[in-house]
C-alpha cells in the first residue's frame, strides 16, 4: 500500500530584524498521520550576534482556540559575527561556481560548511554547501549542489563566518509533530536588540494515507 506524502511551504524566506518577533503561519495538521517541520534560520547582518534568536515550535490541542497554544520544543537560532561576500557577476541556477574576488581574503576559506545566499527578492534567497574553495587566484568557490535560483551582483550577498565548521550562519532543524496535535506554528524571537537581523523559513512535509 503507498503512502500519501505532501510537503509545503509554511512560512517564505522574509528578515526578522534584531529586537523582534515573526509569527509563523499556523498550519492545519488534524488529517496527517505524521508531520515534520523543516525550519531554517540564518544570519543576514554584519553584526556580533552573541545570543542567538529562540525558536518556539508551539502546537494546539484544538483547532480555533488561539488560547491554547503550547510550546512543543525551544531552539536556537546561529550565532557568530556574519561576513558578507559579493557575487562578481550571474549565476544561472544549477550551477555549482560561484564567482566571488579573492574568496580567501573575504574568508570563504572555511569549506566544507553552510552559507547563505541572501537575494534582494526574498524568495529568492537559499542556503547552499560550500565544498571547496579556489582561493584568491581562482577567485571563485565551489557548492556541493546547484543553485535553485538564478543569483547576480547586484542582488545577491553570500553571508558566512570566519570560522570553521560547525561554525555557520546557518541553523537547521527538523521537528516531528505528535499526530494528536490540530495545529502548529513557529515563533520566531529575534530578541536581542543589539544582535543581527536574521532570515527565516519554514517548510512542512506530511503523510495524510497509508
Amino acid at each position: 500500500m503507498a503512502l500519501t506524502k505532501a510537503v509545503a511551504a509554511v512560512d517564505a524566506w522574509a528578515e526578522v530584524t534584531a529586537g523582534t518577533t515573526r509569527e509563523g503561519a499556523t498550519t492545519d495538521c488534524a488529517g496527517m498521520y505524521e508531520a515534520m517541520l523543516h525550519i531554517d534560520a540564518c544570519l543576514a547582518e554584519a553584526t556580533a550576534e552573541t545570543v542567538g534568536a529562540t525558536i518556539y515550535v508551539e502546537v494546539c490541542s484544538e483547532t480555533a482556540n488561539d488560547e491554547n497554544w503550547s510550546v512543543l520544543t525551544t531552539l536556537g537560532g546561529p550565532t557568530g559575527t556574519a561576513i558578507k561576500a559579493d557575487f562578481t557577476g550571474t549565476v544561472n541556477a544549477g550551477e555549482t561556481v560561484i564567482p566571488i574576488t579573492n574568496p580567501d581574503t573575504l574568508n570563504l576559506d572555511h569549506p566544507a560548511k553552510f552559507l547563505f545566499i541572501e537575494n534582494s527578492t526574498p524568495a529568492s534567497s537559499e542556503i547552499v554547501f560550500q565544498v571547496s574553495n579556489e582561493g584568491d587566484a581562482g577567485d571563485s568557490i565551489t557548492i556541493l549542489d546547484g543553485l535553485k535560483y538564478q543569483q547576480t551582483a547586484a542582488a545577491s550577498d553570500i553571508w558566512e563566518i570566519d570560522a570553521a565548521p560547525p561554525s555557520s550562519v546557518v541553523a537547521q532543524y527538523v521537528v516531528a509533530i505528535p499526530m494528536s496535535t490540530n495545529r502548529v506554528r513557529v515563533v520566531y524571537n529575534n530578541k536581542n536588540s543589539t544582535g543581527a537581523d536574521i532570515f527565516t523559513r519554514c517548510r512542512i512535509s506530511n503523510v495524510t494515507a497509508v
